[in-house]
């Protein structure tokens, strides 16, 4: 891939997240304004991977999901801005993870349309989105930090596309309990506790590589910490349903991808 080609791809998603964004903003307003938008009314008795009743906040939920869409804005806003010269293939893969953070705001259409106890294929649809999100996202970043070397540009397409039918092939093949919609707009995975343990050895396999690497260089840069940081902010973001697991989640977000884009640029300023 090409920097002109990468360019142009980032220079769409700032335009296709900005239009959403404001999209997703306008619905909610109206939804707000108009009394439409609707809060759960059944809480599960038992407990559910990926859910967490202690603290639920309907609030929170929604603003978690808005700093995602918020951070992956102004996150490749600075990609296209600082990278726009750079060679690095990392953050071509960061552009994936913020596809998959920003495809979170599909979980809003749960309670803008009152879809809570509604059969429907666009529910279907909704609950396969946010699967493949959820394997896009984790996926991308252990990509991000496993082919990041020089040797790996031109492999860059290739390993986009197993990326992205890995993620689609997973998110039409895991089960799903469209009769169980969590206060969290999330529907019930049918294999939720495997899943969300794949998802976590991603994660930690990502941040490993990525101190084993600075490691075997011998660098003492701070991206690996800033990747750390924004791995657990990511995934304390996508359970959130607390102002506490909220505002924890954006912190980690925002202030690891500082770091780490920060280390980053300057890493490839000197090449």
């Amino acid at each position: 891939m090409t920097i002109k080609t990468r360019n142009y791809f980032f220079l769409a998603l700032v335009i296709a997240f900005s239009v959403f964004l404001l999209a997703a903003s306008a619905m909610l307003g109206y939804s707000v304004y108009s009394g439409t938008l609707t809060r759960p009314d059944i809480f599960p008795t038992e407990r559910i991977a990926g859910f967490y009743t202690k603290g639920y906040s309907f609030i929170a939920t929604i603003a978690s999901i808005f700093t995602f869409a918020l951070y992956a804005l102004l996150a490749v806003i600075y990609l296209y801005v600082q990278f726009e010269k750079t060679q690095s293939t990392e953050v071509i893969f960061f552009a994936l993870f913020l596809i998959g953070c920003f495809a979170e705001t599909v979980r809003l259409c749960v309670p803008l349309f009152n879809l809570w106890h509604e059969l429907s294929v666009f529910l279907l649809f909704i609950g396969r989105a946010g699967l493949f999100a959820r394997t896009l996202a984790p996926t991308a970043l252990l990509f991000d930090a496993v082919f990041s070397g020089t040797e790996a540009r031109q492999h860059v397409e290739r390993n986009l596309v197993i990326l992205i039918v890995l993620s689609v092939m997973i998110s039409m093949l895991m089960p799903l309990n469209t009769a169980i919609v969590l206060p969290n707009f999330c529907i019930k995975w049918g294999s939720g506790k495997a899943f969300i343990a794949i998802r976590a050895l991603i994660l930690a396999a990502s941040i490993l590589s990525l101190f084993v690497n600075a490691r075997s260089l011998g660098t003492k840069d701070a991206s690996p910490f800033g990747f750390a940081a924004l791995a657990f902010g990511y995934e304390i973001s996508c359970y959130a349903t607390s102002y506490a697991a909220a505002a924890a989640g954006g912190i980690l977000l925002f202030g690891g991808t500082a770091v780490y884009l920060k280390s980053l640029h300057r890493k490839y300023l000197w090449q």
